[in-house]
């Protein structure tokens, strides 16, 4: 995932932030330069829907995000322990591993638990209940791993030992006090008449240690009284120490409510949670619920941050949240330097143009690679809609040649073309006032004010009378959620090079200055103004500036 370097244009993605992301990451690719991925910031129009369905081209996924998050960090993908696990082979398994914490799962690979070293080692200084085997569940199976012993009879019905853990290293007499029904017997040595007694007490297990074996009368009785037997080769002192390892571990790890990290995570969540809390490490569990390994707070520091290339656009208001974390490695552009900021010096192409399209196009062709048919085809469509059918003044020379050239390669008609296109694009029906708007929206900041203007294209701009008062009404509602200065939506005749203007917000007076026109009921029509960049854009920075 680290070597990965996203493509993206800006939010509220137009045809020509679509299509230059593709077309661009398939370049770089092609080079060799990159793993390159294009990604989009938001939904796709209907007319980049259609110029993607026309040509054969895959939607890009879509990013929320480059903010570091936890699957960009190098936390442990340790091996996961299950709830059985006796204390010694966890112990073992984390020194191995030098780790501090485990996770814990049940048999359904979910989280149950948390066991850290402070687990064993405050289990050991603390004083151990007799009836620490029945307490905890402890299996014969943990029993004899723990010990290294061999089964010389076992009872298949007892699952656990439930009476207290004796060692028998007193006179018969006294034991007979002190042992009780289904005890845990440590036998020391050769003790055949304590064997007998402990048949007749009628114990559940009986440990013999330095690895004793029964005699022929012993077993049979063993057999008959159906007690678990097993001998371990460790003497009777290591015996007492090491039986309390096999307790198996969800008797000591940490339970409850266990803060847990997704791989979605971000870092400055991590941070944040960390700093209310104080546990050495913290699981971490994918998409699913399952546990993948566990993150320590030094590993917050070993992330990597994520690699991006901005395409038709370098405004931080309209780059991906979190791209102040990211690593910006080039930007390829046609509008406005604005104030994106860089960690280290990045590949600035900026270049004025009526498309970033045509940009991508001509660096194809300075590179010599061929373009395939489907992207030429989609890159036209993308010159053709920011260039309103190279009717828009930010249209040069440069961009009709390129699209002539693309439209040749792609064996298509320029003009069937643009008109299938806009058709496709230009029809509001069934959409919501947020989609209409937000289908091409920019956010500027210019001096000290904040202003967003939208851009709907459309054939028939009366058509568009009956959605202006609930259109109005909504932009109203996004200057007060966006704290906004002013609100703009250019609905563009990109057949008669027109557009109708719809103002809204405290500052509505700028659009007034700035376009020498009379505002007339939050609205009025601006013939020949087709262009944001080029000729709404720099109207309304002069009308701020001049109002001060």
């Amino acid at each position: 995932m680290n070597d990965t370097v996203y493509v993206s244009g800006h939010q509220n993605p137009d045809t020509d932030s679509i299509i230059s992301a593709i077309a661009y990451a398939h370049l770089l690719n092609k080079l060799g330069k990159y793993h390159a991925v294009p990604v989009r910031l938001g939904t796709v129009s209907q007319e980049t829907q259609y110029v993607l369905d026309r040509f054969a081209l895959e939607t890009p996924p879509l990013l929320k995000t480059v903010k570091q998050k936890v699957e960009d960090l190098d936390y442990d993908k340790v091996t996961l322990f299950a709830k059985e696990l006796t204390l010694k082979t966890a112990w073992s398994l984390m020194k191995q591993g030098n780790l501090k914490s485990a996770p814990i799962l049940d048999e359904n690979s979910q989280l149950i638990g948390l066991l850290s070293t402070s687990n064993i080692i405050a289990g050991y200084m603390d004083e151990w209940d007799s009836e620490i085997l029945a307490k905890s569940g402890t299996s014969i199976e943990n029993i004899v791993d723990t010990l290294d012993a061999r089964v010389l009879h076992l009872n298949r019905k007892t699952k656990v030992f439930k009476g207290e853990i004796h060692v028998a290293a007193m006179l018969k007499e006294e034991a007979q006090k002190r042992i009780k029904k289904d005890d845990i017997v440590i036998v020391g040595g050769d003790r055949e008449d304590t064997i007998r007694m402990l048949t007749e007490q009628g114990v559940s297990l009986i440990i013999l240690t330095g690895s004793l074996s029964l005699t022929e009368e012993m077993a049979k009785r063993i057999e008959e009284a159906n007690i678990t037997t097993i001998s371990t080769p460790y003497n009777t002192f290591a015996t007492t120490q090491l039986i309390i390892q096999s307790v198996p571990v969800d008797f000591v790890m940490q339970k409850g409510a266990i803060r847990t990290f997704s791989t979605d995570d971000t870092v400055d969540y991590m941070k944040e949670v960390m700093t209310e809390t104080r546990y050495r490490s913290y699981p971490v569990v994918d998409l699913n619920g399952r546990v993948v390994g566990s993150l320590s707070r030094y590993q917050l520091l070993s992330g990597l941050r994520k690699k991006v290339i901005q395409v038709d656009h370098n405004e931080r208001a309209q780059s991906i949240p979190g791209i102040e974390e990211a690593d910006i490695l080039e930007i390829i552009d046609h509008h406005r330097v604005a104030d994106i900021q860089t960690v280290g010096p990045v590949y600035f192409r900026c270049e004025p143009l009526g498309s970033t399209a045509t940009i991508v196009s001509k660096a194809y062709f300075e590179e010599g690679i061929d373009i395939p048919a489907n992207i030429a085809g989609a890159l036209l469509s993308a010159i053709i809609s920011d260039t309103l059918l190279f009717k828009s003044p930010t249209c040069t020379p440069v961009d009709t040649k390129i699209a002539k050239r693309l439209a040749k390669i792609a064996g298509v008609d320029l003009v069937e073309l643009g008109k299938e296109m806009f058709k496709a694009g230009t029809s509001l029906k069934g959409k919501t006032m947020d989609q209409i708007f937000y289908q091409d929206y920019k956010r500027f900041s210019i001096g000290k004010r904040q202003i967003g203007v939208a851009q709907v294209n459309t054939m028939d701009i009366e058509g568009f009378e009956e959605y202006r008062d609930e259109m109005l009404a909504y932009m109203n509602t996004q200057v007060e959620a966006q704290h906004l200065d002013a609100a703009f939506v250019l609905l563009t005749d990109v057949i008669n090079a027109a557009s109708q203007l719809f103002v809204a917000g405290p500052k509505a007076e700028i659009a007034a200055r700035a376009f020498k026109v009379t505002i007339k009921n939050s609205e009025a029509f601006l013939p020949g103004i087709i262009s944001r960049k080029k000729q709404v854009i720099p109207a309304i920075t002069e009308a701020i500036e001049q109002m001060g």
